[in-house]
């Protein structure tokens, strides 16, 4: 992003909703109604590009507390907002992190499940090949990602 998409970003944060269907059982329920076999939700490793506040993935990591969940965002304030919500809930399956996508590597680990809801439509090229990367390299042999393109 430029550095006044990350000024904008930080002064106005994004809407901290959830996005029901990047839940972890209904993309598992997706997956098995395609053929495949995905990963079992009720024990998985779940990230989100994008992840703004929390909003998405607190509530899941609620709700599943046997699995393990990972925020990734640009903006530091949203970041910092995830963080305190996570442990005002008490929440020790759930990290969050400050952090360019075109920095995610390898060695975050393999997940489960990716998910980047309304990412995608909102940063350059660069960064779009970048997010896909990250689906290829950091998901598990069965593993699903859910990736929403706003138009």
């Amino acid at each position: 992003m430029s550095g006044q998409q990350t000024t904008d970003y930080e002064e106005l944060p994004y809407t901290n909703n959830s996005c029901p269907s990047s839940h972890p059982f209904a993309l598992s329920t997706v997956g098995w109604l395609h053929g495949l076999t995905p990963p079992i939700a009720k024990q998985c490793r779940v990230l989100e590009l994008g992840c703004g506040r929390g909003g998405n993935i607190l509530p899941m990591a609620e709700g599943m507390p046997e699995s393990e969940f990972v925020g990734l965002d640009l903006s530091h304030r949203q970041i910092a907002d995830a963080i305190t919500w996570k442990n005002t809930a008490g929440l020790n399956n759930a990290e969050f992190r400050t952090m360019d996508l075109c920095e995610v590597g390898p060695d975050l680990g393999r997940f489960d499940f990716i998910i980047a809801h309304g990412v995608y439509s909102w940063v350059p090229p660069h960064v779009q090949e970048h997010l896909l990367r990250i689906c290829s390299q950091n998901l598990t042999p069965d593993g699903l990602a859910y990736v929403s393109y706003n138009t």
